[in-house]
C-alpha cells in the first residue's frame, strides 16, 4: 500500500500524522484478519512526487508512527516492510542506505526492507551492493524491468542481483511486478506514471516472468557452483 497526502505519516500537520497512523494500525489488523503475513509497500510517506525535499520533523514523525506501527504488526503476526522506492514516488525513503538508517532509527527489529529492482536501477549506484548491505534487513523483494513490463526486455540485469541475492542467503519472497493501464487501477496507474502498456494479457506475462525468475536463479547458484570449483 502507498499512504495517500491527507494520511501522510511524514507530515509537520499532527491531525496528518495521526491519521495516516490510525491507518496503519487498521491496515496490520486488516492484513491479521485476512490471514496475510506481511504489510509493505510506501507506509512511510505519500505515494507520490512531492514538491521539496523531506523536513527534519516530517522524518522524524514519519520513525514515531512506523514504530508505533511496528509494535502493532508484531503483536499481529504481521511482517512490516518498507518499500524504497524512486524519486518521483517519494522523497524520503530512495536508497537502501536510507532506509536502513530509518529503520535503525525505529528502534525496532520487526522493521524491514522492501527492495525493488526497478526502483533500484533508477536510484542506486550499484544494486547488487545495495543487496548485500541491506541483506538480512531485506523482508520482500520485488523483481520488476525498467521498463516495468516482460522481463528480459529492459536494461535491469538480472545475473547481478540473483548473485547479490544468493550471496545474501535470502530465502523470503520474490515476487514480480508489472503494469498496464489495460488492466491495473487507474489512480495507482497514474502514481507509477504508467502512460504506455507493455502489455495487455496478464497470464503470458505472469507465466513468463515465473519462468524467468526460476532460469536466473538456476544460473545464479551455477555460477557459484563453478566459481567454488575454480
Amino acid at each position: 500500500m502507498g499512504l495517500m497526502p491527507t494520511a501522510d505519516v511524514s507530515s509537520e500537520d499532527p491531525a496528518v500524522v495521526k491519521a495516516g497512523e490510525t491507518l496503519l494500525a487498521n491496515a496490520v489488523k486488516a492484513v491479521r484478519d485476512i490471514g496475510g503475513s506481511k504489510l509493505g509497500g510506501i507506509l512511510y510517506s505519500t505515494h507520490g512526487k512531492y514538491a521539496g525535499a523531506p523536513t527534519e520533523r516530517g522524518r522524524k514523525n514519519s520513525i514515531a508512527a512506523i514504530a508505533k506501527t511496528a509494535e502493532i504488526a508484531k503483536e499481529a503476526g504481521v511482517d512490516l516492510v518498507l518499500e524504497i522506492v524512486n524519486r518521483f514516488e517519494t522523497n524520503l525513503l530512495n536508497t537502501a542506505a536510507q532506509g536502513l538508517d530509518f529503520i535503525r532509527a525505529t528502534g525496532s527489529d520487526h522493521v524491514k526492507l522492501h527492495l525493488d529492482t526497478f526502483h533500484m536501477n533508477i536510484e542506486e549506484a550499484n544494486p547488487a551492493a545495495a543487496i548485500r548491505l541491506a541483506s538480512d534487513r531485506i523482508g520482500y523483494f520485488h523483481i520488476g524491468e525498467s521498463n516495468r513490463g516482460y522481463l528480459g526486455d529492459g536494461v535491469v540485469n538480472f545475473d547481478l542481483a540473483f548473485d547479490a541475492l544468493l550471496d545474501i542467503g535470502y530465502d523470503r519472497d520474490i515476487t514480480f511486478e508489472s503494469f498496464s493501464g489495460a488492466v491495473v487501477d487507474q489512480s495507482l496507474s497514474v502514481a507509477c506514471g504508467i502512460w504506455r502498456d507493455t502489455w495487455t494479457d496478464s497470464m503470458p506475462l505472469a507465466k513468463h516472468a515465473k519462468a524467468y525468475i526460476e532460469m536466473k536463479i538456476d544460473e545464479a547458484k551455477r555460477r557459484r557452483a563453478t566459481n567454488a570449483g575454480r
